[in-house]
């Protein structure tokens, strides 16, 4: 009876396990659908095609004057006896800056007066006497022709005539001395009054009123009052530029104002290796102070370019082979592209795609070329 018991339930027991492994193993289409599920993997896809694009370069620096213009005097053993202008002032060409004290200039240009006033009268006292000298010579060669006066007396009215004519000579040129001093003179006393030679803002005063003018600068003037902008450009970028170019140039106060790059200077410092490119700013700006710290964006090439995003590229082993995968017929085809310039995340396709392809936004290593994929737009920015 036992043993009948004991082969009833293993029977009963192994029942049960077939019916369990019936249900529990997959069928082969269960697995030819995860294995389908699996292999279409989904991607996100943007459309290549060429869009207007700005490609900048971005500077710090400093805001300084166009032209800076020095004004000083040749008078330097002479005191400033006034000064009329300071620093910030916006001055006309002409306008007086300082005038210095005249009281030797004054006394210099009296004596020359009287020189030249010795000099006329000295020229006029001999010219006098030549004309008495040639009247005289005249007389005698009319009374000599008769036979009335000897030849002495002719040879000594001709000598006296030389005479008188080379006393002339030398008072005529004493009398042009005496007026080209007294035209130093005035023009000395003339540069006792500084005045500005052109129009522009006062941007610095040395001139102190009891000092002497000396040799230095006195004032400093932005011609104009035009200040423009000085960008420190790396030697590697400055190539890449060229005068006439667009700039956007980031005021002290927050505002952005148009312009263009000058001039480019043709020097790079050996330590730094940093070049310098001057930027006109267009339109006046009254916020601009000499000195204040900005910031520059450079246009320096505007095109219609395909960008991919970082995340689409393949990089190779050189720097230079780079790669993306485009969906074709639901399929990874990866297209091997020349990669250009950079800006913001993406980067210029110069050649490899077409527009129209469809780009796998995100390149991942483990996605094969051949593979089947399911494409889903990514969404607009």
């Amino acid at each position: 009876m036992r043993f009948l018991l004991c082969l009833s339930l293993s029977a009963y027991s192994l029942a049960a396990s077939a019916a369990f492994s019936a249900e529990a193993a997959p069928s082969d289409a269960a697995i030819a659908g995860a294995q389908i599920a699996v292999a279409e993997r989904t991607v996100t896809t943007s459309v290549a095609k060429p869009v207007p694009t700005e490609w900048k370069l971005g500077f710090n620096g400093l805001f300084v004057p166009r032209e800076e213009v020095a004004v000083g005097t040749t008078l330097q053993d002479q005191r400033i006896a006034a000064v009329e202008a300071e620093a910030g002032d916006y001055v006309t060409a002409g306008q007086v800056l300082m005038r210095l004290d005249t009281v030797k200039l004054d006394i210099k240009l009296r004596e020359t007066e009287a020189r030249v006033a010795r000099a006329r009268a000295w020229l006029a006292q001999q010219e006098a006497t030549q004309a008495q000298a040639q009247s005289s010579l005249n007389r005698t060669q009319r009374l000599r022709s008769n036979g009335a006066v000897s030849e002495q007396s002719y040879d000594d009215k001709l000598s006296a005539l030389n005479i008188a004519e080379q006393s002339v000579g030398v008072a005529k040129a004493e009398f042009t001395q005496a007026e080209a001093q007294l035209a130093e003179a005035k023009s000395e006393r003339a540069r006792a009054v500084i005045h500005a030679p052109v129009s522009g803002i006062i941007s610095e005063r040395n001139a102190r009123v009891g000092a002497l003018a000396g040799s230095g600068t006195l004032f400093s003037l932005i011609r104009d009052g035009e200040i423009e902008f000085a960008a420190e450009v790396p030697e590697s970028e400055i190539l890449l530029m060229k005068a006439g170019q667009a700039a956007h140039v980031t005021l002290p106060d927050g505002k952005i104002a148009a312009g263009h790059i000058r001039l480019l200077s043709p020097k790079i410092d050996r330590q730094t290796r940093l070049g310098r490119a001057y930027i006109a700013i267009e339109g006046k700006q009254i916020s601009l102070f000499s000195g204040a710290f900005g910031r520059a964006d450079v246009v320096f090439s505007q095109s219609k370019a395909i960008l991919v995003n970082d995340s689409a590229l393949l990089h190779g082993r050189e720097a230079s082979d780079a790669s993306v995968f485009v969906v074709v017929g639901g399929k990874a085809v990866k297209k091997t592209v020349k990669l250009g310039l950079r800006k913001n995340g993406a980067v210029e396709i110069r050649s490899g795609l077409s527009a129209g392809d469809h780009i796998i936004e995100k390149a991942g290593p483990l996605l094969r070329d051949g593979e089947t994929v399911t494409p889903v737009p990514a969404r607009a920015p």
